[in-house]
């Protein structure tokens, strides 16, 4: 009995350090605004495991959108749009960006991972980023104000 269980904690042992290893995908953020969940396209990333580490360079958010064929989530004006993260970013890294076309952004406001969206009618093309000690990523997300 006492080797069967120290053979069964080897191997959750050895699965678990292999995750931890090789785990080269930084979190996704849920996005939920007016009790929905908004769908999330990964971005460009880097991110590090003990034994290697990787980064990867996407295309503008609004090509991932486009890409992806991710449909926007229909909204109110001035509707709260909230961040989360199952992993805790670093303090003060999580970042908001909407864009205009590839190459104009701008930076959006945060009270702590909340943000207005805006009030005239249309569809946003949002970024989100955020630094961990294994790395950064950023996601992209479509919402239709209505």
């Amino acid at each position: 009995m006492k080797k069967v269980l120290i053979s069964l904690l080897a191997v959750v042992g050895l699965v678990v350090g292999v995750y931890f290893v090789f785990n080269l995908k930084p979190p996704k953020p849920t996005i939920t605004i007016e009790n929905n969940t908004v769908e999330v396209a990964q971005g460009s990333y880097c991110w590090g495991g003990l034994i290697n580490g990787q980064c990867i360079d996407k295309i503008s958010p609004p090509d991932i959108i486009k890409h992806q064929h991710l449909k926007p989530v229909v909204v109110s004006p001035r509707a709260e749009l909230k961040i989360e993260f199952n992993r805790e970013p670093q303090e003060n890294t999580i970042g908001a960006y909407i864009w205009f076309s590839n190459d104009e952004m701008k930076k959006v406001l945060l009270n702590n991972n909340i943000f207005l969206v805006p009030k005239e009618k249309g569809v946003y093309i949002y970024s989100v980023s955020a630094h961990w000690k294994k790395g950064s990523s950023s996601y992209a997300f479509v919402i239709e104000v209505k």
